[in-house]
């Protein structure tokens, strides 16, 4: 068995996924029947299969971000102090954000802009008119501005102590009621949100800083801070609670297929109200079972000697780089689409060779930039 401490390399392996995914996501909507029209770059070549995918991928892959960055929050905390941690969180986190926001979110705005048709501003009038009006938007670096939120606020009302290792006195409980409270709540605020507030696929701006879906956040609070619960409950260690693999496996295939055929199918059957409490139900589900399953799953197969073996020959060069993936990945994958559109093959192909092309590039900027900043250092 792997012991309490250590580097839970199961979790790597999981996060790196999740970025992948979203990756395939983003990719996805350039090739997605029913595409928005303020989407970056469109392929004049359209699936159905792709909106699936974007139904699909657009729910559970941001939840798991937020349970395993909540996971390791109070041993962080414990072993860095609290305003070490907020330091730390602050330079590896919130800078990125900054950055994103001011140099590459304008840039995006401006992409949303020419998209719906609006003529090219001058710079001023863009700055002012345009990002900081209509237009404005994060684009992926959202997640960043929230994650920091959610870093900042558990610093400030936990209190750091001495322990680095769960511990657990009680036996391990089945915290099923507690997921039940999780899933109802999350509905509930999706439900109250998507229909008193905005649509659950619409963003409120709050002071230029925090940029989120009503609908979605209360949701990702609440996986974050299952993630912080999971931790100090011991939950896939021994002395925790151990989810079976297949059993959350089978509620997550079905939830997820559910989701994709009730946004194309239910929801227009229903109408407008019970198919907005359908979505709210399904969706919120699918990224809670998805959390709990994936999460479980990495986590067993470290136990084995080989059980990622095989999968981290493919993804240990990129597993710690994960979230510099992240931030760079919009950058790389739009102009990689936009030179794939003229392309005469099918969208299939190119949907799948802007995936790794997109990664391997970015690991390869990131190691550049990393060997420049060593040598200015030394």
């Amino acid at each position: 068995m792997m012991p309490a401490k250590g580097r839970i390399t199961g979790f790597d392996s999981l996060r790196f996924l999740m970025v992948f995914l979203v990756i395939a996501l983003h990719s996805a909507m350039t090739y997605m029947e029913y595409a928005p029209e303020w989407w970056y770059v469109l392929d004049d070549h359209r699936s159905l299969f792709f909106a699936f995918l974007v139904v699909l991928l657009d729910s559970f892959p941001m939840s798991v971000l937020f349970f395993l960055a909540g996971y390791f929050v109070t041993p962080s905390l414990n072993k860095k102090g609290k305003f070490p941690f907020l330091k730390d969180k602050f330079l590896r986190i919130g800078v990125p954000w900054a950055l994103g926001v001011i140099f590459v979110a304008p840039f995006q705005a401006l992409s949303t802009a020419r998209a719906l048709g609006y003529p090219p501003p001058d710079a001023f009038t863009f700055v002012t008119g345009y990002f900081l009006g209509p237009f404005y938007q994060q684009g992926h670096y959202w997640f960043l501005g929230v994650l920091f939120f959610f870093m900042a606020g558990s610093a400030a009302f936990t209190r750091a102590s001495n322990k680095d290792t769960p511990t657990k006195s009680k036996p391990a409980s089945n915290p099923l009621a507690l997921l039940a409270v999780l899933w109802f709540v999350s509905a509930l605020t999706y439900y109250l949100s998507g229909r008193y507030v905005k649509p659950p696929v619409d963003w409120l701006n709050i002071g230029y800083v925090l940029y989120f879906q009503p609908a979605r956040i209360v949701g990702y609070a609440g996986i974050f801070a299952l993630g912080r619960y999971a931790w100090r409950a011991g939950w896939f260690r021994e002395t925790g609670w151990s989810p079976d693999t297949f059993i959350w496996g089978e509620i997550s295939v079905v939830s997820g297929l559910f989701l994709v055929v009730s946004k194309f199918s239910l929801e227009w059957r229903l109408g407008e109200l019970y198919g907005l409490v359908s979505e709210a139900l399904v969706y919120n589900i699918t990224c809670i079972s998805m959390t709990i399953f994936l999460s479980a799953y990495f986590f067993e197969m470290q136990k084995s000697p080989h059980g990622l073996t095989k999968l981290t020959k493919l993804t240990k060069n990129f597993e710690r780089d994960s979230y510099g993936i992240y931030w760079l990945h919009m950058i790389v994958l739009m102009p990689m689409l936009y030179i794939l559109k003229p392309l005469d093959i099918p969208i299939l192909i190119k949907w799948a060779l802007s995936l790794p092309a997109t990664v391997i590039i970015c690991f390869a900027v990131l190691r550049v930039g990393k060997s420049l900043i060593r040598r200015v250092d030394s």
